[in-house]
């Protein structure tokens, strides 16, 4: 049971916060003058709610705001983590106004980054709402999608369950990533779980011709029903089916708007603007040109119309493990040139693999970790991700990481190779496959293939290293990673060209860590 003055701490913030909006939309225009929108999408929007409103649905508008590196503190002082956020791409949710009878508890209400008074960016879902969103999508790049995930769930991690065991053998103390309590509510545990199949451009693109830079709407929901009756309200107002999308909310989650019910956000990832879009990409961040609206039918006798669990879109790739040996290859010769040869074929003896955190003993995907009462860490199926455990820089080392590109070898349409800060599990920095593309092709002549690897070090000082490293070195100090902390490599392949999701990570090969000694002297090793 929870305690007395827990309760009266919730009730007087539901209090203030009530009181403070006296209805949010009384001085919502403060609120939406935050989002620049643009004259066509606020018209739709306007006569979108004036339509549902005559056929009897409430209405409630909220507004958009950026969840980028900046306020990852505050989002770690609620929760202990960044969830290995993307720092060069910073993610999109919006903030709404609870409905009245909706519990809003007063920490984790707000965890994206501060909310104006009387919204909130963590909600539950009353079972017969639809959230609506209409907007001008962003200039062209590689990505683009929207995704809502389950965010807390009541409930308590189990170490005695099979998969903690797993992961805990297979990860050791890192294990605590993928297993918390909310530190504010521990009658309930940290989900951060995808639901469904995102809306991406490429699924926008198949079903309207187009997406970047077009206006297109999106209803979220738990109700076919609301689905249903929205788009009539859309088609009302000439807006074409063909440019409405649905994202499903499965009727495994717990939905209602009690204490006990499950509670969700919504994010939005832009990642990598085309080279010639990137003011303008940044202009669209900051403008934020979407309207969001919670839409609900007030008839209660109603009951609602679920949908099944999710089934999620059948991924392909092409197989990369015939490359297995050109990478073992590319760090003998590595080792050889530094050196520091390894004593087995491929550097078997010393090379560390990423891990799959796709497949076993991980599974990251969203209905896999609800099994088990896991963090799922913002799991996205539109791309395979790969992990390094933790290793530290305090004592020197370098750490050479070669592995297959695939945006070279088929399975990407963008690479992402990023460095994460361990004790915040936050993304400090992400070099995308431009970058290392070539990485490691001064290996060519005695290494096969080496236009479809990479090839990146790691190390707190790169000075003196350019011969050995062809440049491709990464410099962390301790303003990014501080002494006694360490780093958390990751690789992300995002959307196989000619599909809607991400590659199969199964056939996608993992990459591989050599820890190199630096050289006092020109082949001499310390």
């Amino acid at each position: 049971m929870i305690a007395h003055g827990k309760n009266l701490v919730r009730f007087l913030f539901v209090f203030a916060l009530f009181f403070g909006i006296a209805g949010a939309n009384a001085w919502g225009a403060s609120v939406m003058s935050q989002n620049k929108v643009p004259g066509q999408v606020e018209s739709k929007a306007r006569r979108l709610m004036h339509d549902l409103r005559k056929e009897g649905f409430e209405v409630a508008r909220g507004y958009f705001k950026i969840w980028s590196i900046e306020e990852c503190e505050y989002t770690f002082q609620k929760m202990g983590m960044c969830y290995g956020n993307n720092p060069a791409a910073p993610y999109i949710t919006f903030a709404v106004p609870p409905w009245p009878e909706e519990f809003v508890d007063p920490v984790t209400s707000t965890m994206w980054g501060p909310s104006e008074p009387g919204y909130i960016d963590v909600y539950r879902f009353d079972p017969r709402e639809a959230i609506v969103i209409l907007g001008q999508l962003p200039p062209p790049a590689s990505y683009f999608s929207e995704m809502t995930y389950l965010f807390s769930r009541w409930g308590t991690i189990v170490e005695d369950n099979p998969r903690y065991r797993e992961i805990e053998e297979d990860l050791g103390d890192f294990v605590h990533i993928f297993f918390q309590q909310v530190p504010s509510a521990p009658e309930r545990y940290q989900a951060v779980s995808s639901l469904s199949n995102a809306v991406n451009n490429v699924v926008i693109e198949q079903s309207s011709g187009s997406a970047f830079g077009q206006i297109r709407h999106i209803i979220i929901t738990p109700d076919k029903f609301m689905d249903r009756a929205v788009r009539k309200s859309f088609a009302r107002i000439s807006v074409k089916d063909e440019e409405v999308f649905t994202e499903q909310i499965p009727s495994d989650m717990n939905i209602g708007l009690y204490e006990d019910a499950d509670d969700f956000f919504t994010f939005f990832r832009y990642a990598h603007p085309d080279p010639d879009e990137t003011i303008a990409a940044d202009d669209w961040r900051k403008e934020l040109p979407m309207v969001v609206l919670r839409v609900r039918d007030s008839r209660t006798n109603r009951h609602p119309e679920t949908y099944p669990p999710v089934e999620l879109e059948e991924r392909t790739a092409e197989d990369e493990h015939w490359l297995e040996p050109d990478v073992g290859r590319l760090l003998e010769a590595v080792a050889e040139k530094w050196g520091q040869p390894c004593a087995e074929e491929g550097c078997t003896d010393r090379a560390e693999n990423f891990r799959d955190v796709q497949n076993a003993p991980i599974h990251l995907i969203g209905s896999l970790c609800n099994e088990y009462n896991q963090d799922c860490i913002g799991d996205n199926w539109d791309a395979a991700y790969q992990l390094l455990l933790p290793k530290s820089l305090d004592d020197g080392q370098i750490y050479a990481v070669a592995g297959t590109l695939g945006t070279e070898t088929g399975n990407a349409t963008y690479v992402a190779l990023s460095i994460n800060q361990r004790s915040h599990f936050k993304g400090i920095k992400n070099i995308p496959h431009e970058e290392i593309t070539g990485s490691a092709n001064g290996y060519s002549p005695d290494v096969d293939n080496t236009d479809k690897l990479f090839l990146v070090y790691f190390t707190r000082d790169c000075s003196d290293l350019k011969d050995l490293t062809d440049g491709h070195c990464v410099e962390i100090p301790t303003t990014l990673i501080p002494v006694g902390d360490s780093i958390v490599l990751a690789v992300r392949d995002y959307i196989k060209p000619g599909t809607r999701r991400g590659p199969n990570s199964s056939l996608v090969l993992p990459s591989r860590m050599l820890q190199l000694e630096r050289p006092t002297e020109e082949g001499e090793i310390p």
